[in-house]
């Protein structure tokens, strides 16, 4: 193996903490949707898979693009503002994920629809937390290799 710099180190550690995070993250929901089902009989709603997509979503969006791309230019590029247009719209999904899990949470603890669904939201949000931890660590890694 080639000698790797600090930078391409810490990018590479990042990478591997948030892919460790995004599968936990996926990892956790399908563990709660297949206990769930198993031991209460409930079928999660389809629903309640949405805040995870949107997350996963969101996390795809923000690294597709270089960050070097929004800071190019001032407001008058147009290439700027498109990128610019395009990290709101990735945060707007990524907080859409968490703000729609932490709903299905509090509906779940006020009035359960079954045995067991409170065990799935609770699940649910913490697999949008983990997802939106593996976003912003993906991210920051990318930064840190002059991206």
């Amino acid at each position: 193996f080639p000698p790797m710099s600090d930078s391409s180190a810490v990018g590479a550690l990042a990478a591997a903490g948030g892919g460790v995070l995004f599968a936990s993250g996926w990892l956790v929901w399908i563990d709660g949707v297949a206990a769930a089902a198993n031991d209460y009989g409930f079928g999660t709603p389809g629903a309640d898979w949405v805040p995870g997509i949107l997350q996963t979503v969101a996390l795809l969006m923000v690294n597709a693009i270089t960050w070097s791309a929004m800071a190019d230019g001032g407001f008058d590029d147009s290439v700027a503002q498109k990128v610019k247009a395009w990290v709101f719209v990735s945060f707007v999904f990524a907080f859409s994920g968490l703000i729609a899990s932490t709903y299905i949470l509090v509906r779940e603890s006020n009035s359960p629809t079954a045995p067991g669904s409170h065990d799935s939201a609770v699940r649910g949000l913490l697999q949008n937390l983990l997802i939106f931890g593996s976003s912003l660590l993906f991210r920051a890694g990318r930064l840190s290799d002059g991206d």
